[in-house]
């Protein structure tokens, strides 16, 4: 297709008969642009920074770093933590004392006292129905010294009770219970 613009041209400055006297190198739009880049920076840019060094800077740097950051040493002031601790003792003691009474009458009060008198009679007679006990257990928390008593001095039976029962039981129920 160049060929056929060039045969164009040419074919049409000959038809003209002018000749416009202006040449172009060969590859120069494709390689103008570069040209142009590597001239502009080479003319811009000075190669001259403006920034120069005293002589015997990079020696002499750490030194004067190193006088301007001193301070001249200042003796501590030491604290003896045994002092310290003497004069927090009394603070430490009260505070435990106060947290002491404070969890104590707080949350470890009790809200009510547990006695028998204050469970119900039905209570007692249904835990009772629903255990099951063995003679022996029974024997273990009587006592021994109880049940070896044959006498009934701990209670009062009065003779018109006693003649009231016996004459209103039948004697053969009596003796069944006599002998169980």
């Amino acid at each position: 297709m160049k060929e056929d613009l060039k045969n164009s041209i040419d074919f049409l400055n000959k038809k003209t008969g002018r000749n416009s006297g202006f040449s172009v190198p060969e590859n120069y739009f494709s390689e103008v642009e570069e040209l142009i880049f590597a001239e502009v920076t080479t003319t811009s840019f000075s190669k001259d920074t403006g920034f120069t060094t005293p002589s015997d800077y990079f020696n002499n740097l750490e030194d004067k770093i190193l006088n301007t950051i001193s301070t001249p040493q200042k003796e501590s002031k030491i604290i003896h933590f045994k002092s310290n601790l003497l004069k927090a003792i009394p603070f430490v003691a009260a505070a435990s004392i106060a947290l002491f009474i404070t969890l104590n009458s707080f949350f470890f009060k009790e809200s009510t006292t547990f006695s028998l008198d204050s469970v119900s009679q039905n209570d007692i007679e249904n835990w009772l129905e629903s255990k099951t006990f063995t003679n022996t257990e029974i024997a273990n928390v009587i006592g021994d010294d109880f049940l070896k008593l044959n006498d009934f001095s701990f209670t009062e039976i009065k003779t018109e009770n006693l003649e009231d029962y016996l004459t209103t039981m039948d004697t053969q129920e009596l003796l069944n219970e006599i002998e169980n």
